[in-house]
């Protein structure tokens, strides 16, 4: 951090409510990692105590169970914590929690992190996907010129029981040449100032397309891509500009239209999931996300924690 981004957060301070200065306080002391970590959870729920099963702000407290606070809401009665409706809802061990964040943001195996974090190996590996699992509340937007290219993995059936083929050895090739139900194809769009966006597409269709870029584009953007034609379909129904190179032709830029950083996002994918020695099909979307925040965004352990419960818009520093 700057000189210029420090003054920055430190003029922020003011505005901190009484709760907010003791959790800052706990970082600063460098509490032990259980507390910080119970710490770091209840900060889910905030000052309007908002009941995660009606809406009705105003719950009132009701004493502590199993290290997290507990609240009643004053309209459906019913109890909750800041764990209540998030992917990690009924999992135990939550003082070691914030450690595990720290395994996701190292980039650790599964024998790793259950060596770090003094736990089974199965449990590292249902830990994994279960915070990988959760979806960002509030994902940055796309900006600006946006390049959108796919690439494609090879299907992957690890840890399947039941096989209608011959099970491949040390990941194997396709039996088929070129593109094939044996891809599986990933959508990546980037921007050029870098934030990024991957998912998995059931099939390359503009309307598959579509789904994805919606939700993660601003208003006004340049969409570059190839010369595939599923993208003009798709740029008229987003309402958004286009641009289309014709790279079977020769032609890579276009004045400022290009793909390049797109490509390089792949090349920076396909390398990330290359340590992991194989990556089932099924919860490839989990380890997308994992590239995206902790590859790309560098996202702290506190930060993958946040995101895990479900806080939107933050970046914990470690």
């Amino acid at each position: 951090m700057d000189h210029n981004q420090f003054q920055e957060w430190l003029s922020g301070i003011d505005g901190l409510s009484r709760s907010q200065r003791q959790q800052v306080q706990a970082v600063l002391r460098s509490e032990a990692e259980p507390s910080a970590s119970l710490a770091a959870i209840d900060a889910r729920v905030a000052e309007d105590r908002e009941c995660p099963h009606c809406g009705t702000l105003g719950a009132v407290s009701r004493g502590t169970a199993r290290g997290l606070r507990r609240y009643q809401c004053k309209a459906c009665n019913k109890t909750f914590n800041a764990t209540t409706g998030t992917a990690l809802q009924g999992m135990h061990k939550k003082d070691r929690w914030l450690a595990f964040g720290g395994c996701l943001t190292d980039g650790l195996s599964v024998r790793a992190s259950a060596k770090r974090c003094n736990f089974a190996v199965s449990t590292a590996f249902r830990w994994r996907h279960r915070f990988l699992g959760a979806k960002d509340q509030a994902p940055q937007k796309l900006k600006g010129i946006v390049e959108a290219d796919e690439t494609y993995v090879l299907e992957s059936r690890k840890g399947d029981r039941k096989l209608d083929r011959k099970a491949r050895r040390r990941g194997g090739k396709a039996k088929k040449r070129g593109l094939s139900d044996e891809q599986v194809p990933i959508l990546v769009a980037v921007d050029r100032g870098g934030t990024t966006a991957c998912s998995v597409l059931p099939s390359v269709t503009a309307q598959s397309i579509h789904s994805v870029l919606k939700p993660r584009i601003d208003d006004d953007i340049l969409l570059v891509t190839d010369g595939n034609n599923v993208y003009p379909s798709c740029a008229k129904s987003l309402g958004v500009r286009h641009e289309a190179l014709n790279q079977s032709a020769g032609e890579r830029v276009r004045a400022v239209a290009h793909i390049q950083t797109a490509n390089n996002r792949h090349s920076g994918l396909k390398d990330f999931l290359r340590r992991y020695r194989g990556v089932s099909s099924k919860y490839l979307e989990n380890y997308l996300r994992w590239f995206e925040r902790c590859e790309l965004l560098k996202s702290s352990a506190r930060s993958c924690l946040a995101t895990a419960i479900g806080i939107p818009c933050i970046q914990f520093e470690n």
